[in-house]
């Protein structure tokens, strides 16, 4: 694969409003002039993750992750540098040049069959808006109004509706040029037996699925008309630019709502989603008609760290909550239940009782895990009254639950209840109930499988490289003149020659900390982005007076007299060992020499300590 020109990864970032990308996944809130939220990298309840929008870097004082936003990207999605920066480059409008002419031709392939999914996707959607709120929509606009669905909220949701017969919208697409095979491979048509193809959607109101960039994906479908015979709710295929597992519906309309609530309503269907939205409970989301995934619990999870799942009252929900479980508890998500009547569900209960009293009842939402607990403790109330066998059945059931837990202080407190609420012999309990392995977060696994040991500078060069990045035009002087040699930390050597290179020439307009931290190394990336985030914060170093420019020159200063001290020490020690070893008769020319040069590294060490 071609290496990707520093000048293209360098336009990319200069581009990209790093707040904007990292607030599709973390929920920021302003503090000062930066940005804080909890950092999606590590459990935390206090706020430790600072976006840097200014400078283009972002960084966690709680477990120490940063860099710019292709790091933070690589870091969070998992995807390799080149898949990131072609990502981004996508979304800010730079080309890439590609020096391999089978690897350009790869690429140009995937862009292309993504640009004609989108295509598809995208003309798809506007078809059937156009057939909503057009002559042939009236019947379907009907419909949603008395299911309380304005304008306003199904132009948020982009809703359509998908005319009777067999090929309106392959005729439609068409005419744009869009074949029926691609439709086809879109999962938007189905072939016939014999030959040709037909609209997968026929008679039904149609709700897109859209992604947190606001990319169509895929397609859901109701019937509406009554006495229609035809499955309720039929969704597009998942292609290899879809997969269901992997979504959720509703969630580009809802991010701002459950940032506001601080917690997600997951509830079972697409339409309940869009209908709790227009009772103005919008922080509601669906599992895209597929048991909760671990997928989705960490993608909700980007923006809260509760979730109150509210399915049908019916048993299907109730066993669909249940297994809720154990994605929220892999993921690190807090959750809790709402459970209706048998018959009811979040849509009905809503209209029939008002968005503020499922509000309420979500207030008062049980844990998830002490839910499901009590569903499998019927008898509960009997304790020793109850066959040991009962008893033994229900332990059985509820240990498989704790497997589940995480949490190690939670997991003692619902094994202590389970003790005291079956009344079984303390020896019997513990052969049945046993401590669960804590499971490790799979992106922190890959994450260390794939990392490096970062270097870790002594005090002085990192005040050293905290000057240089607060004050970059120091940054070409100190290279010219060699000063690196002074340096222990080869690694930081030569990435400030990179720096140097990239600051040389350019006016305070056209520099990018996030461009000049991206010349790091991996084992030195985390502790380059601790040191720009230090300057740009004008944090306090123990023994030093309060970080400003003015003060930057007096700093520099003592920093390279600190410098040239240690880097005399460092060279004298060896020089002594080597006189120790020398004999003055036999080695008389190596033993003047390494007399005189200890001689001169000796006054000059004395003469930085005064």
């Amino acid at each position: 694969m071609a290496l990707i020109p520093q000048e293209t990864i360098d336009d990319v970032l200069a581009r990209t409003d790093i707040v904007s990308v990292i607030s599709q996944y973390v929920t920021l809130k302003r503090a000062g002039t930066n940005h804080k939220g909890l950092c999606p990298f590590h459990e935390e309840n206090t706020p430790s993750f600072n976006v840097h929008n200014a400078r283009g870097i972002y960084k966690c004082f709680g477990c120490g992750a940063g860099g710019n936003v292709l790091q933070f990207l690589m870091n969070l999605e998992g995807w390799s540098f080149p898949e990131t920066v072609r990502h981004m480059a996508g979304r800010v409008g730079v080309e890439i040049p590609e020096e391999d002419p089978e690897e350009a031709a790869e690429q140009r392939k995937r862009r292309q069959a993504r640009e004609l999914y989108r295509n598809v996707m995208n003309t798809a959607r506007d078809y059937y808006e156009e057939q909503l709120w057009g002559e042939a929509g009236g019947h379907a606009r009907t419909y949603l109004e008395q299911r309380g669905i304005g304008q306003e909220t199904a132009r948020v949701f982009r809703m359509g509706y998908a005319p009777g017969g067999w090929q309106n919208l392959l005729d439609a697409l068409a005419v744009k040029g869009i074949n029926a095979a691609l439709v086809e491979r879109a999962g938007m048509a189905v072939s016939r037996q014999s030959s040709g193809s037909y609209d997968r959607f026929r008679e039904r109101v149609m709700f897109p699925v859209i992604d947190i960039w606001g990319h169509t994906l895929a397609f859901g479908g109701r019937v509406f008309i009554e006495g229609d015979e035809a499955p309720k709710y039929i969704n597009s295929s998942e292609t290899r630019f879809y997969t269901k597992g992997r979504q959720l519906f509703g969630l580009h309309a809802a991010k701002k709502g459950i940032q506001r609530e601080e917690a997600a309503l997951l509830v079972e269907g697409n339409f309940d989603v869009i209908a709790l939205h227009a009772f103005g409970v919008d922080n509601a989301v669906a599992p895209m008609g597929t048991a909760f995934t671990e997928a989705q619990a960490r993608l909700l999870k980007r923006y809260t760290r509760h979730v109150v799942i509210a399915f049908d009252g019916d048993s299907a929900g109730e066993e669909a909550t249940a297994r809720c479980l154990e994605s929220c508890e892999i993921a690190g998500l807090k959750a809790s239940v709402v459970r209706f009547e048998k018959g009811d569900d979040p849509d009905t209960f809503v209209r029939r009782e008002g968005a503020q009293a499922l509000k309420a009842m979500a207030a008062e939402a049980e844990a998830l895990v002490a839910w499901s607990i009590n569903r499998v403790l019927p008898i509960s109330k009997g304790g020793m009254s109850a066959p040991i066998e009962e008893r033994m059945g229900a332990l059985e059931q509820a240990a498989a639950i704790l497997d589940k837990v995480q949490d190690k202080i939670a997991w003692n407190h619902y094994a202590e209840e389970l003790e005291r609420r079956l009344e079984i012999d303390p020896k019997l309990f513990r052969r049945y109930l046993k401590r669960p392995e804590k499971r490790k977060d799979l992106r922190q696994e890959v994450k260390q499988a794939q990392s490096v040991k970062p270097v870790e500078l002594s005090k002085v060069e990192f005040k050293l490289l905290t000057l240089l990045l607060d004050q970059p035009s120091w940054l070409v002087a100190f290279v010219r003149e060699e000063l690196s040699n002074l340096l222990e930390s080869a690694e930081l050597a030569e990435f400030l020659g990179h720096a140097a290179v990239y600051v040389e020439g350019k006016t305070e307009q056209e520099f990018s900390l996030a461009a000049l931290t991206s010349r790091a190394s991996p084992q030195l990336s985390q502790v380059v982005t601790s040191a720009a985030d230090a300057a740009a914060a004008g944090r306090e170093y123990e023994d030093l007076t309060e970080y400003d420019p003015e003060n930057a020159a007096r700093m520099y200063t003592d920093t390279m007299r600190e410098l040239k001290y240690q880097w005399a020490d460092r060279s004298i020690k060896p020089l002594e060992a080597e006189l120790g070893q020398l004999d003055l008769q036999r080695d008389r020319d190596r033993y003047i020499e390494v007399y005189n040069q200890l001689k001169q590294l000796t006054a000059f060490r004395a003469g930085q300590s005064s």
